[in-house]
């Protein structure tokens, strides 16, 4: 299974967004380093043994560190948020259920909270999102 992976610069997109800063003033108050960490996670390995092989397990990894690593001064759960969304659609994943507002914002504070780990994220998102048909490789990142 071939993974996209969000990058630095798409996660200070997703932050201006979410916070209405500046590119600019992100890479100033962010601690760049717990960002860059949390979104490294779900790729960890050694040699070509992958720590999550499964890419539920990947993206309950991203949303959880991106919450709880804590990089920004305000809006963490919303990027790791929307985060989550866009590496599920980046890989051709689709949500079967997508959750309500405040389905979302639940999960969010359990998982910001300490509440929710990335086993119960995972088992939170199983049944929530699906993989690309068969046959049909995710679309390469341009």
């Amino acid at each position: 299974m071939r993974v996209t992976y969000l990058d630095l610069v798409d996660y200070l997109a997703i932050a201006a967004e979410v916070t209405g800063l500046g590119v600019a003033t992100l890479s100033r108050v962010t601690q760049l380093n717990l960002a860059d960490s949390a979104l490294h996670a779900p790729a960890a390995g050694w040699g070509e043994e992958e720590l999550y092989p499964d890419f539920v397990d990947k993206a309950a990894v991203l949303v959880v560190r991106l919450a709880k690593n804590h990089p920004l001064p305000d809006g963490n759960k919303r990027a790791a948020w929307v985060s989550l969304r866009a590496f599920i659609e980046l890989n051709d994943w689709s949500w079967a259920t997508y959750p309500s507002i405040d389905e979302a914002e639940q999960a969010m504070v359990a998982i910001a909270s300490g509440e929710w780990d990335e086993a119960r994220v995972a088992s939170w998102l199983r049944g929530r999102i699906e993989g690309p048909a068969r046959g049909e490789a995710p679309t390469e990142r341009s």
